[in-house]
Order: structure tokens, then C-alpha cells, then sequence
């Protein structure tokens, strides 16, 4: 797994420190922080509210995260404009 992103986590209640990362298996240290790889399965468990995120996701060169400015436009906020316009 050399050269893939992870992320600090820590688990948001005492019940949560029993949970692994799968497939890695990696659980919890004692403190309730644990350092994740950036995948779907623990971006689910940060949504469901189990686990908060410590920091930026960091890679090896890359940036930590997208700025927002540089997210693609979408067909409706592209075409909202153009609807406006028109009125």
C-alpha cells in the first residue's frame, strides 16, 4: 500500500473503537486515533458519524485536497444562468 492516501481518524464515541478498517484490519490505538487509508469504506464510516476525519487526506506529492473552485461545472448550475437570462 506504499504510496496510497490515508487519513487520521478517531472514533467519535467509546462504542466505535472496537471497529476495524476492512480489509487492512488496522483498529484503534488507545487514544481512539487510528491512521486509515482514504477509501470508500471509512468515508462511509465518517458519514454515518463513527469516525471524524483529524486532518487533510495527505499522498505522497499530491495535493491534500481539490480546491473548490477547480470542481467542474454541472449541466444544472450550467444551464441556470442561461435560464435566468432568458426571463
Amino acid at each position: 500500500m506504499a504510496g496510497s492516501a490515508t487519513v487520521a481518524v478517531r472514533a467519535t464515541e467509546e462504542r466505535y473503537r472496537a471497529l476495524k478498517h476492512m480489509p487492512s484490519q488496522t483498529g484503534f490505538e488507545a487514544d481512539g486515533t487510528a491512521r486509515w487509508p482514504a477509501d470508500q469504506f471509512t468515508f462511509r464510516l465518517r458519514d454515518e458519524g463513527a469516525i471524524e476525519l483529524l486532518e487533510e487526506l495527505h499522498d505522497a506529492g499530491g495535493p491534500a485536497a481539490a480546491p473548490s473552485s477547480a470542481q467542474p461545472a454541472t449541466r444544472a448550475s450550467a444551464a441556470a444562468p442561461a435560464a435566468a437570462s432568458q426571463e
